[in-house]
């Protein structure tokens, strides 16, 4: 990043406020030189794939505050998903859906209604992804009252045909379904409430190559 220019609007009349600081007598724009270097590292950290944790370590920055930029990139991510949907949403050639269960959890009966459900798309050559509603609530909830032996059963059914099994590679939704389970295995744990963000922050990466989405991230960074 050139201290000379504005990172706003490319403007090189700047002057100083401070050490640090700039204003562009053009756009108005006050800024931190020091700041936006240190976000833009830890967003090409974040596109390079390298968790908050090992981009804290190597930068020796807190990771407190890496990992509340990490989110935040995830919540650009997910609002640029957003609308680029809303312009192709007439435009959906394929459709497929998902269980995605964390490999710990797989092959064990008790886990498997932890499942998450989610419907992919196809527009053009990218990919977009649904939550659906939890499907398996209700088992959960009356469990108690269900006979195990059916339960098991349903486990069994759930667990041959939903969670993980890839016959054709050949699809686009497939090979995000791959991707989607090598990317999420380095997260020690993700809670359903933020598992969205973690699954757009894939979406996002499988859609665009690394100088797309640090171009996306930064200009809606600098948007906010």
């Amino acid at each position: 990043m050139r201290e000379d220019i504005c990172p706003y609007c490319f403007s090189k009349h700047l002057y100083k406020v401070t050490q640090t600081s700039y204003k562009c007598s053009k756009c108005k724009k006050k800024y931190s030189i020091k700041k936006l270097q240190k976000d833009s590292t830890i967003m090409d950290y974040f596109c390079d794939n390298i968790s908050a944790n090992e981009c804290a370590k190597t930068l020796n920055f807190n990771y407190k505050s890496v990992k509340e930029r990490y989110m935040d990139f995830r919540k650009l991510a997910l609002l640029h998903l957003e609308e680029i949907y809303t312009k192709n949403s007439n435009q959906f050639s394929e459709y497929d859906e998902y269980y995605f269960l964390p490999k710990h959890k797989r092959g064990k009966v008790k886990y498997l209604f932890d499942a998450i459900g989610i419907l992919g798309m196809v527009y053009n050559t990218k990919i977009y992804t649904i939550l659906l509603t939890d499907q398996f609530s209700h088992i959960k909830q009356e469990s108690k009252d269900i006979q195990i032996t059916y339960i098991k059963e349903y486990a069994k059914y759930l667990n041959r045909y939903k969670i993980v099994h890839f016959e054709k590679f050949d699809s686009l939704i497939i090979k995000f379904w791959v991707y989607l389970e090598k990317n999420t295995l380095h997260y020690k744990g993700v809670s359903k409430d933020n598992f969205i963000y973690y699954l757009k922050e894939c979406e996002f990466k499988f859609n665009f190559n690394r100088k797309e989405q640090k171009d996306i991230l930064w200009k809606r960074w600098l948007m906010r």
